[in-house]
């Protein structure tokens, strides 16, 4: 392995406790690791270039959160839904 080289994540990594984000370095003192992450694509080795490594980027798969239909809580004078989607607001959006 040449000095020059990192193995940089391309996808989120957990290992020995510890989350690896998407362009980070990754250790490579665990050879096995090292070949299963090259094999599954979810590291690249980076030789210091300057190009970035290529990062995946997640898309949602999964339907937003909420539940429809009607319930009532029994205190609720005014019969409020409480079933539904939380509201979206600036303090809820992710930056």
């Amino acid at each position: 392995m040449d000095g020059n080289k990192k193995l940089i994540a391309v996808t989120s990594i957990l290992y020995l406790c510890r989350m690896y984000k998407p362009g980070e370095k990754l250790p490579v003192n665990d050879p096995e690791m090292v070949e299963a992450w090259l094999e599954a694509g979810t590291a690249k080795w980076d030789d210091g270039s300057g190009s970035k490594p290529e990062v995946s980027k997640a898309k949602p798969v999964t339907a937003e959160p909420g539940r429809t239909g009607s319930a009532v809580s029994s205190d609720a004078e005014d019969g409020e839904d409480l079933v539904g989607k939380v509201p979206e607001t600036k303090a809820r959006k992710k930056k």
